[in-house]
């Protein structure tokens, strides 16, 4: 994988409301406590999650939220951390409608929680992770602006590279609302990265029909569609883009952005796996002369290929204590319409 470069910027999520200080600060350091784990022993603290900030703090909202993300993320900046891009979250419009939540919600990620290709992840680190199977998207160069389109997003992505997000909450067993979610940094944890390919048209215009899946011991458990992801992965850019234009920010280039395609998550259990397969067959190859996987689609026929297909190497495994990061995996089978809908 051509590893994303280090971006060098300073993060100003400043929210439009002025929600109370002191508010901020104190679900802010519950969660900086939590995280900490053994660093912090002397208070007795030891990767103990918190009980939902939402009960401990009844006024706080997403505003609120917001500005406690923010100051544990300039804590961590000031602390010598790097950016290395963001995590969008709540993408589906049915999983947004079930828990009754207006918008989709965003993370911010540090170089730290970046998993390199080969590379290892040691889960006794977490408190309660979950594995996700997701697409990444690198930027090339800056996206701001109130009207970021789809089409700036195009031009704007240059790499995309499959990915396995372990998330954690630092909230006990999950119980959560958006504006928990949104304090606690999406929950974001760690993200294990797999060799990129460059983001041709070709290829960007068939993401949202690429089928995303995790797999334990070879067997498919989860399946997500591109098309959920707000309707067209790229507007799972374009998104976080306005978005931190209002407040003042802009994605710069080199940053990695995540977005869920599994509306399924699943603990990192031994043999876990990313695959994934596309609905209908690209009319070109990815670049670096290496073609992407494209026999098996998700409608259910399989396609004969453009030319010899190349195996690839084995993607993301986990034990309980470790994870290798993911590769480009074709589906086992083919993959039904209505499984995609799972």
């Amino acid at each position: 994988m051509q590893r994303h470069a280090t971006v060098a910027t300073t993060v100003v999520l400043a929210a439009p409301a002025s929600p109370d200080a002191q508010l901020v600060e104190e679900s802010a350091a519950l969660l900086r406590r939590a995280e900490a784990g053994g660093h912090l022993p002397a208070e007795g603290w030891g990767r103990i999650p918190v009980a939902p900030l939402t009960e401990e703090y009844e006024d706080l909202d997403l505003a609120g939220a917001y500005a406690a993300q923010e100051a544990n993320v300039r804590i961590r900046l000031a602390a010598g951390e790097h950016l290395a891009g963001r995590k969008v979250g709540l993408t589906s419009l049915p999983m947004r409608e079930q828990l009754g939540l207006p918008e989709a919600s965003f993370g911010t990620l540090f170089q730290s929680m970046v998993i390199p290709d080969g590379g290892t992840i040691d889960t006794r680190e977490l408190i309660t992770p979950r594995a996700e199977a997701e697409v990444g998207l690198v930027l090339g160069r800056r996206l701001s602006g109130p009207r970021v389109t789809d089409a700036e997003v195009r031009a704007a992505v240059s790499q995309v590279a499959p990915t396995m997000e372990i998330i954690d909450s630092r909230i006990t067993d999950w119980r959560v609302s958006q504006a928990d979610t949104v304090d606690d940094n999406a929950s974001s944890a760690r993200v294990a990265v797999g060799r990129s390919v460059d983001a041709t048209d070709d290829l960007l215009t068939v993401l949202r029909d690429e089928c995303v899946g995790l797999c334990a011991d070879g067997e498919r458990v989860t399946l997500g569609l591109g098309a959920e992801v707000l309707g067209d992965p790229l507007r799972a850019v374009a998104w976080p883009a306005r978005t931190l234009h209002a407040h003042g920010s802009a994605l710069h280039p080199g940053e990695l952005l995540l977005h869920r395609v599994c509306a399924r998550r699943r603990p990192p259990d031994t043999g876990l796996s990313a695959r994934r397969a596309v609905r209908h067959r690209p009319p070109a190859r990815t670049g670096r002369d290496r073609p992407m996987n494209h026999h098996q689609g998700c409608g259910g026929a399989a396609m004969p290929p453009r030319e010899p297909e190349r195996s690839d190497p084995s993607g993301v495994h986990m034990n309980a204590r470790r994870t290798t990061s993911p590769r480009w995996r074709r589906s086992a089978r083919p993959i039904r319409p209505e499984e995609a809908q799972r």
